[in-house]
C-alpha cells in the first residue's frame, strides 16, 4: 500500500514512474499529457506501432522517458535497454470530446483493472476501451468479462493474450 501511494505521490509531482521489473505496462494519457518513466539501464525508446502519442528520453534525468499525447489514438513503444531486451509500453490517447458519463466509466473499469499493470481503460470513439496485454487466459478472460459485464456497446476489449516466449 506505502508503494502505491509513492508511485500516486511522484505522478501527481510530474516525477517518473519507476518501473522496475515490469516488461508490460499500459497507461491512459489525456488530451495533451505528458507521462515519464524510469527504466533501469535504458538505452533507446522507440515506436512500434500507432499515431497521437509521441515518445522521447528526457535529457534531464536519467534513464527516463516521455509519452506524450498528441489526439486520439493507442500507440505502443519499447523502451530498450542495454543488452537488448525491451520493456513494452502501451499507451491510450483519450478522445478531447468526453461525456461525463464515459469518463466516470473508464474511471470505474480503471478501479477493477488497478490489479493489472499491463491493461488500462480509456474513452475513444464514444466509448470505453479495454488495452493492453494479459499473461494468462485468465487475465484476458477478465477483461473481456469486465466488457460484457458493462456492456458490449458501451466497452471493448482489446487485450491481447502474451505467448509464452513473449514472456
Amino acid at each position: 500500500m506505502k508503494s502505491l501511494v509513492f508511485v500516486a505521490a511522484l505522478m501527481m509531482l510530474g516525477a517518473a514512474e519507476p518501473l522496475g521489473s515490469i516488461r508490460y505496462r499500459a497507461v491512459t494519457l489525456d488530451p495533451g499529457q505528458r507521462r515519464m518513466f524510469r527504466v533501469a539501464q535504458l538505452e533507446k525508446v522507440t515506436a512500434s506501432s500507432g499515431r497521437c502519442v509521441e515518445e522521447g528520453m528526457d535529457v534531464d534525468e536519467p534513464e527516463t522517458f516521455w509519452l506524450e499525447a498528441s489526439c486520439s489514438g493507442v500507440r505502443t513503444t519499447f523502451a530498450w535497454k542495454k543488452g537488448g531486451t525491451r520493456v513494452h509500453v502501451l499507451a491510450c490517447a483519450e478522445d478531447t470530446r468526453r461525456t461525463p458519463a464515459l469518463v466516470k466509466l473508464r474511471q470505474k473499469l480503471q478501479g477493477e483493472l488497478k490489479a493489472y499493470k499491463a491493461m488500462t481503460a480509456c474513452v475513444r470513439g464514444g466509448r470505453v476501451e479495454l488495452w493492453g496485454w494479459a499473461v494468462t487466459a485468465q487475465e484476458r478472460d477478465f477483461a473481456s468479462g469486465l466488457a460484457k459485464k458493462h456492456g458490449l456497446d458501451q466497452v471493448d476489449s482489446h487485450v491481447e493474450l502474451l505467448s509464452e516466449d513473449e514472456l
